[in-house]
């Protein structure tokens, strides 16, 4: 079985991100560099030439680390943060419970694993990798869960406000069935403690992520960044004024989607103001109305004067939404890369013009490394199919035809029909040049009509096939449903607490050996090897 393919090639995945990789010319403008080590060497050098804020960022990196206890690595990185030659490789993402699906773990190992490579191979410049905790977030619903052997564990509460700052009080509730189960697995008692020194001993949801990240990637380096800091806020004070006054953003990002939407999804759209303001635990949106800024669904209002003097004040009370949180991350961090999956690259696209014009460096972007877990059953049951390589993440439909289509003595060419039909009416067509165009109309209208109904026989066809294998189809979709559960990327669904109960540290180790550093691929793996 191939053992990685490239995303690029795999044909559900986003079209911008598609060409992003493959270097069309039509998205070049939307970025800066091309991602490749002599590129990342590069940036590094201009980043460092240009950053502004290292003394600031390692006085709160150390503030937000003092509680915890560090690795020898981490130390060391976090030493090395002060130098003047030290660059951040980042991801980042929501605070999920038990950190949701796989692709979490996916993306901080590609960046652990880029950092590694670049640190091993040259000595000018230090990498150290990052994750940005999400903590201003406030849609609980996408963060309030995860799955377990194709169990929901669910905490069901109400909060509107920073999910950072959400009580852990009811989560041992929440979370002890599922820390019991965990009792019976070979590596179970690693995980029982993990959890028990976060999610069991933290105040809120940001310390209770902050530990339980810190405790799965300790021994790798990895440091982690809450954003939710007045020091670090007073840096963005600048543009968070911009925003509000002249929304900038707004102008910028929305010539750059009017290039965009002709040709692709348009990923996220700017609002006039791109930033919250959080009033009574809630994070409210502030919008312009007249020469007033309103914060929706309250009764507060600002004149001009009043939300900057606000803003100069208070700025732990303004956050930035999902396409102006790469800005404040940007401005904050000595970063040169982002890491992340195919939605966040898809708007990070969105932004090159608004750095331009903010006198920016725009990172390189990196479409992280997924990996699709296999055991030795499911294995051999695809090699029987014979259902490997891309096809594999063919929709459901296409991959049964064509199953059908290699068991069938019965063999149905719609293509040739098809062509058939089409020099019958292109004939036609001909004959009709030289009379009343309402013929032509009719032979067009008909040529539509027939081939719609050829499509609907060879839709029969494939119905009644699929009758006689039917058990054999029935088979495919139960082997279907286990490596696409809930008809979604594994990786979109499953926790990594299936595989690190019988794995432990193993599995970590598994996966890192897979990533590959320099291409978006995604990797097949069999856990039983």
């Amino acid at each position: 079985m191939e053992n990685q393919i490239n995303i690029s090639e795999i044909p559900s995945i986003n079209k911008l991100v598609k060409d992003y990789l493959n270097k069309e010319s039509f998205v070049r403008s939307f970025y800066h560099q091309d991602f490749n080590y002599q590129n990342l060497i590069n940036q590094s050098k201009e980043k460092i030439n240009n950053y502004l804020h290292r003394e600031t960022l390692v006085y709160e990196l150390s503030e937000q680390l003092s509680k915890i206890h560090l690795s020898d690595k981490q130390k060391l990185n976090l030493e090395k943060l002060s130098l003047k030659n030290t660059v951040t490789i980042t991801t980042g993402h929501q605070l999920n419970l038990m950190s949701g699906p796989l692709f979490f773990i996916y993306k901080i190992l590609h960046v652990i694993k880029l950092c590694d490579f670049m640190n091993k191979n040259q000595k000018e410049i230090y990498f150290v990798p990052m994750f940005w905790m999400a903590t201003e977030d406030h849609d609980f619903e996408e963060i309030n869960h995860f799955y377990f052997n194709n169990k929901k564990i669910e905490w069901k509460d109400q909060f509107k406000d920073y999910v950072g700052e959400i009580p852990t009080t009811s989560l041992e509730d929440v979370l002890h069935p599922f820390h019991e189960k965990l009792k019976y697995f070979p590596k179970g008692r690693q995980l029982r403690e993990i959890i028990e020194n976060s999610y069991f001993t933290s105040e809120n949801l940001a310390e209770a992520t902050q530990k339980f990240v810190h405790r799965l990637f300790k021994d790798y380096g990895l440091l982690f960044i809450d954003g939710n800091s007045r020091n670090l806020k007073k840096l963005f004070v600048p543009f968070i004024k911009d925003d509000i006054k002249y929304q900038k953003s707004f102008h910028e990002i929305s010539k750059t989607i009017n290039l965009l939407k002709d040709n692709y999804k348009i990923q996220v759209n700017p609002r006039n103001i791109n930033f919250f303001y959080r009033d009574n635990q809630e994070r409210k949106r502030i919008e312009p109305v007249g020469n007033k800024y309103k914060i929706v669904d309250t009764k507060k209002t600002f004149s001009s004067d009043e939300i900057v003097k606000e803003l100069d004040l208070f700025p732990e009370k303004f956050s930035p939404n999902a396409l102006l949180r790469p800005v404040y991350q940007e401005v904050i961090l000595p970063n040169v890369a982002y890491i992340g999956g195919n939605a966040e690259i898809a708007y990070w696209l969105e932004l090159k013009k608004y750095f331009d014009e903010q006198n920016l460096i725009y990172p390189i972007l990196i479409p992280r490394n997924s990996v699709l877990l296999l055991n030795s059953i499911q294995e051999k049951k695809m090699q029987k199919l014979d259902w490997k390589g891309i096809n594999i993440f063919e929709s459901k439909k296409k991959i049964i035809d064509s199953l059908v289509n290699q068991l069938s003595t019965n063999k149905f060419d719609l293509k040739k029909y098809e062509n058939q039909l089409k020099n019958i009416f292109n004939d036609l067509i001909h004959e009709s040049i030289n009379t009343d165009s309402t013929w032509r109309d009719m032979i067009l209208a008909q040529q539509k009509k027939q081939l719609n109904g050829l499509n609907k026989i060879n839709e029969r066809f494939h119905k009644a096939e699929r009758l006689k294998y039917n058990e054999y189809i029935s088979n495919f979709e139960k082997l279907y449903m286990e490596i696409f559960p809930y008809n979604q990327w594994q990786e979109r669904i499953i926790n990594f607490s299936e595989y690190y109960a019988n794995m432990g540290t193993d599995f970590f180790d598994l996966i890192y050996s897979n990533i590959n550093e320099f291409e978006s691929v995604i990797s097949i793996v069999n856990i039983d090897k």
